[in-house]
């Protein structure tokens, strides 16, 4: 009779229900612990990414900083020192040809130590109220821009203010220097900081979406995840390689600085022996002390060159001819 086999069935099909469903709590329990690792080990990645790339950002900025500050002390050092022995001298004439190289006019003379002597009152008037003043990446823009350009707007009373402003005339200044940045309608505050067309979503943001996602039922979506969290570590990791660049370039730029002010100063000594020897009329200077003075003056401009150098164009990227720049002078400096 078939009345019996009832229980047996119903029984078989409840252990087999119990079974199904034990099968689903485990893959439940076995996607959500795998989705849980997932999101931890992307977290993981985007923050050692994340990491680095601070790291290499505040580098860059430092170094961009530690040069502005040589910057600001050479023309307050010896370019000033230049300056105040150099207008001693009366009657300078550079276009005897046995004293040197190149033509240059009394003209061109006088215009070049014009120029020089307005960035050594500008930076003087800086180094007297203290680097403090430079707030808004300042400082690091005089390290990133050349002389000429941060102190072009300035008018004498205004040196310090136009320093600290040019770094929001930069991406790349404004995005080290953490300031507010207008790019598309999107500034750091708005979740986007922008290098080099490099965008880079903030850390938070990829945090928040790795734990909201750590909650979800479905393994796929967090897979899903991990192509936009894989492509935002690639980003980082491009952006560090970029830092990197410009922060090697511009510790180039100061090694030149550094040793072009060291050779400078002794020259400097050698002319301001002459002045206080000879007195200050170049025409009773012989052969010799002449091309010390001409000495001076070609140093005066290869440093007035490196000063003016900018590190970084306008779309906040490495300048393409920087190392081209450094050859030529390191090959000028070569001569002395």
């Amino acid at each position: 009779m078939p009345l019996p086999l009832i229980p047996l069935i119903v029984a078989g099909a409840a252990a087999a229900s119990t079974a199904v469903a034990g099968k689903k709590g485990y893959d439940s329990y076995k996607n959500m612990k795998e989705t849980k690792e997932l999101a931890e080990q992307l977290e993981r990645k985007y923050k050692k990414a994340h990491t680095a790339f601070e790291k290499s950002k505040d580098n860059t900025n430092a170094t961009f900083e530690e040069y502005g500050k040589l910057k600001l002390k050479i023309l307050d050092g010896v370019m000033k020192e230049f300056i105040h022995e150099f207008k001693k001298i009366k009657n300078i004439n550079f276009t005897d040809q046995t004293v040197i190289d190149s033509l240059v006019t009394t003209q061109e003379v006088e215009q070049f130590v014009l120029n020089v002597e307005k960035q050594v009152v500008k930076a003087g008037q800086v180094m007297a109220a203290g680097l403090a003043s430079l707030a808004g990446g300042g400082l690091a823009a005089m390290g990133a821009v050349g002389a000429t350009t941060t102190f072009a707007a300035a008018s004498t009373g205004t040196a310090i203010a136009t320093l600290s402003g040019i770094a929001a005339q930069n991406a790349t200044l404004a995005f080290l220097g953490g300031g507010s940045l207008a790019a598309g309608g999107l500034g750091v505050a708005g979740g986007t900081m922008v290098l080099g067309g490099i965008a880079l979503a903030p850390a938070l943001a990829i945090g928040s979406f790795i734990f909201a996602a750590s909650t979800e039922k479905k393994l796929e979506d967090m897979y899903a995840k991990k192509a936009e969290v894989n492509t935002e570590v690639e980003k980082l990791h491009a952006a560090s390689e970029v830092m990197d660049s410009i922060r090697i370039a511009t510790e180039s730029m100061q090694e030149l600085a550094e040793s072009t002010e060291r050779l400078f100063e002794v020259n400097i000594d050698k002319m301001a022996a002459i002045i206080s020897r000879q007195g200050v009329d170049f025409r009773s200077y012989s052969n010799e002390e002449q091309k010390t003075i001409h000495n001076n003056y070609k140093l005066a401009v290869i440093m007035r060159d490196i000063l003016n150098t900018t590190i970084l164009n306008e779309d906040g990227n490495l300048a393409p001819n920087l190392q081209d720049v450094m050859t030529a002078e390191r090959q000028k400096l070569s001569a002395f």
